[in-house]
């Protein structure tokens, strides 16, 4: 249109643009005006869309064509320096793919120069210098054509493999997303600034957070701030997991460079240890289940017969010293019995009675039951109840497992009013019972062994208490867990809500 434009001013001011006179500057002007109104009629937006691209490029190379070759020959001829002009359509034209087509149209803009330069010829009589400076501009033409095609197919080449190349890149995205979500670990990966750039839902889902565009560590995840600033400075990360959740998991993070240098960010694995050491415990004692059932039940025989023969000698005894000796037996005695029992338990944990149970009446019961049992001060354990719950549990797997985390809290406790706090918090699927004592919290190297069989730093206790507390849940479908709290312990069942089926 610019082109076009000035054509059609140049019609009227011939002499100051063109440096010459016109013979039809009338004819020119109106040329000029035409190919004006073309120019406008091929440039707007809805004939571009509408149209097919091909046909629209050939239509306005041949509007072109005419349009220069005419305003040539009103201009006088080849000598005008106006079929230069036509170059420009032709390197336009060698943009399209195919060569065919473009040396179709430098040979239809070489036949129309001339043609225009025989009718000139014919009608002024010019000599032959004019042939030459149109062969000459029609070999030009040929040029810039063939030229434009082969950029415009190396242009299409590079933009064809970037192409390619960018949609390799976002397959190789989608496939890297999808591994991501689909790993049973949570991945996160952070930046330089502890930026999260990319993270699966197992991590969100593993630190209980929601994620969002641009977090960081430390408004995400700020259990792992402190352990990626020891990472990134070159120190040891510490052995034992962390806690994490309201259901107190057990968690150990891996750190791996994203670049050689540690500043340029990192890429971290979450593991869950309390399944791992779960899954571990479960295969070490499956080898040993049926052995320690079938000893306990020949131990318990033997048992019975030192007892009584203990108690004879008891009423035998004439000096303090026997009377002594016998206790020691019959107490040994008693803590064997005990420990046999626990055992024969964990062989009859899978007999069970499930029942409903609502937790608000029978946690008080059972409280109250336990005091009197034991003998406890009043006022040393107090119920928070926030509002019953059914759930489908065994109830005497339920008064087991109780019983044993109430004893064991007992033992830890300063035993002052309140010291042992059982608490119930319930959810719209799950009830959470707690059992808290203001006793001195567990180090993470007893956290870790809390719940192996025979584990214990006490010299009386069995080791078994916690083990089987835990076992006995997971029967009836529920979660038991260790959970570190500022001033004391707490032990955490989480218990699905609902009637049996």
């Amino acid at each position: 249109m610019f082109l076009a434009g000035f054509l059609a001013v140049a019609g009227l001011l011939s002499e100051q643009l063109l440096q010459q006179q016109l013979q039809h500057p009338f004819l020119f002007t109106l040329g000029g005006l035409v190919y004006l109104l073309s120019a406008w009629l091929f440039g707007r937006p809805r004939q571009r869309l509408d149209a097919d691209f091909q046909r629209l490029v050939v239509r306005q190379a041949m509007v072109d064509i005419l349009c220069l070759a005419v305003l040539m020959y009103l201009a006088g001829g080849n000598s005008s320096g106006l079929g230069l002009l036509l170059m420009l359509t032709l390197a336009a034209v060698g943009m399209l793919p195919q060569t065919r087509n473009v040396l179709l149209w430098a040979a239809v803009a070489a036949l129309v120069i001339l043609g225009e330069q025989t009718l000139h010829a014919v009608q002024w009589h010019s000599g032959t210098g004019g042939f030459l400076r149109a062969g000459l501009l029609s070999l030009g033409l040929f040029g810039v054509a063939l030229l434009s095609n082969l950029l415009a197919k190396g242009t299409l080449a590079a933009d064809a493999l970037a192409r390619e190349k960018s949609r390799q890149a976002e397959s190789f995205e989608r496939i890297n997303e999808r591994m991501i979500q689909e790993l049973p670990y949570a991945v996160m990966a952070v930046g330089a600034e502890g930026e999260i750039l990319q993270y699966n839902a197992h991590a969100q889902s593993t630190l209980g957070a929601r994620f969002f565009n641009g977090c960081t560590l430390a408004q995400c995840a700020p259990q792992l701030l402190p352990l990626w600033q020891q990472w990134r400075r070159g120190k040891s990360l510490p052995e034992h997991p962390f806690q994490t959740g309201r259901d107190g998991q057990r968690l150990r993070a891996r750190f791996m460079e994203l670049e050689p240098s540690r500043n340029e960010g990192a890429l971290i694995v979450l593991e869950d240890m309390t399944e791992l050491e779960m899954q571990a415990q479960k295969m070490k004692l499956a080898s040993l289940g049926l052995l320690t059932a079938n000893l306990a039940h020949e131990i318990r025989n033997p048992l019975s017969a030192i007892r009584h023969a203990a108690g004879l000698l008891k009423e035998d005894a004439h000096d303090a010293m026997s009377g002594k000796l016998t206790r020691i037996i019959d107490d040994n005695a008693v803590r064997l019995n005990g420990l046999v029992e626990d055992v024969l338990s964990l062989s009859r944990r899978d007999r069970m009675r499930r029942t409903e149970i609502d937790l608000a009446v029978f946690l008080p019961a059972f409280i109250q039951d336990y005091e009197q049992r034991e003998s406890l001060p009043s006022g040393v354990m107090t119920v928070s109840l926030a509002r019953g719950a059914q759930i489908c549990f065994d109830a005497g797997h339920l008064e087991q497992i109780l019983w044993n985390l109430i004893r064991n809290a007992w033992r830890y406790c300063l035993r002052q009013q309140g010291s042992i706090q059982i608490r119930l918090d319930v959810g719209e699927t799950h009830a959470d019972i707690e059992i808290v004592n203001d006793g001195p919290g567990i180090v993470p190297e007893v956290q870790s062994h809390l719940f192996e069989p025979f584990y214990t730093t006490d010299n009386k206790g069995t080791g078994l208490g916690l083990y089987i507390a835990r076992e006995l849940a997971e029967n009836n479908g529920a979660l038991l867990r260790y959970v570190d709290i500022p001033d004391g312990a707490a032990f955490r069942m989480r218990c699905v809500v609902g009637p049996c089926r």
